[in-house]
C-alpha cells in the first residue's frame, strides 16, 4: 500500500480590518487633525490677544505717548500709574511736587510748572530756537511746543509736540521723506485705527541720529504729535 498523503495545517483565517497602510493614514490624518485644532486654538488665542492689545491701546491711546514722555523728561519722575482712570502721578524732580494727569494731557506736554510763589502754572511753549535744524517739524501743525532741550558733552536729546487736523497716514509719509533725506531707516513702526481711536508709532535711526515720532488721538479730533529726537556728538 501506499503512504497516505501528508497533511498541512490549515492556513490561519485572515483577520477582518484595515491594512496597515490604512492604519498608518489614519494615524497621519488624526495628527493632521490634531495639527488643525491645536492651529485653530492658536490663531483664536492670538486673536484675542490681538484685540486685547487694541483695546487696552484704543482705550488709552496717549499712554504711549505719556510713557515717552516721562521716560525721556530729565525733570520728569514716574510715580504710578492707572488704566482704569488713564492717568499716571509724576514727580517734578526739581520742585518735589507730584502731579496727577491724563495719559493724553500728559503725552501732550501738558505738564505744570511752579512759579517762584509755589503756584502750579500751566506749561508754555517752551525755547523753540533750541531746536536742533535737522529735526523735522509737521507743516501747518498748531501749538507747537518744545518740552525740554538736554544737551552734554556726550549728546543733545529733546522732545517737541504739536497738533494737527492731517491724518495718520498723512503724518507717516512726511516723515517717511524727511527721514529719507537725512539718511535715517526705519527700525520700527505701528499703525492703529480701532474703536475710534487713532495711534501711530515710528522710529529711525541712522549714523548718530535718532528721531522717534508718536501720532495719538480720538478720530474726528486732532492728533497729537509727539517727537523725539537724539544726537550722539
Amino acid at each position: 500500500m501506499n503512504p497516505p498523503p501528508p497533511q498541512y495545517p490549515d492556513a490561519a483565517p485572515k483577520k477582518k480590518g484595515l491594512p496597515p497602510l490604512a492604519w498608518a493614514g489614519i494615524g497621519c490624518g488624526g495628527l493632521f487633525l490634531v495639527a488643525v485644532v491645536a492651529i485653530a486654538l492658536m490663531v483664536g488665542t492670538c486673536a484675542k490677544k490681538g484685540i486685547q492689545i487694541a483695546s487696552e491701546l484704543t482705550a488709552n491711546p496717549g499712554k504711549s505717548a505719556a510713557e515717552k514722555m516721562v521716560a525721556q523728561h530729565p525733570g520728569l519722575e514716574k510715580v504710578s500709574h492707572d488704566d482704569n482712570s488713564g492717568q499716571m502721578t509724576i514727580r517734578l524732580k526739581e520742585s518735589g511736587e507730584t502731579v496727577t494727569l491724563g495719559y493724553s494731557e500728559l503725552g501732550q506736554g501738558n505738564i505744570p510748572f511752579k512759579d517762584a510763589a509755589g503756584t502750579l502754572l500751566p506749561p508754555g511753549p517752551g525755547d523753540l530756537a533750541k531746536i536742533p535744524a535737522w529735526v523735522p517739524r509737521y507743516p501747518g501743525a498748531t501749538g507747537e511746543r518744545a518740552i525740554f532741550h538736554d544737551e552734554d558733552p556726550v549728546r543733545i536729546r529733546g522732545m517737541i509736540t504739536a497738533k494737527t487736523t492731517d491724518s495718520s497716514e498723512a503724518i507717516s509719509k512726511f516723515f517717511e521723506a524727511e527721514a529719507t533725506k537725512l539718511s535715517l531707516n526705519s527700525s520700527g513702526s505701528s499703525s492703529l485705527n480701532f474703536n475710534g481711536s487713532n495711534t501711530l508709532q515710528i522710529t529711525y535711526r541712522g549714523g548718530k541720529r535718532e528721531l522717534v515720532v508718536i501720532a495719538f488721538g480720538k478720530s474726528g479730533d486732532p492728533l497729537v504729535i509727539q517727537t523725539t529726537y537724539k544726537e550722539t556728538k
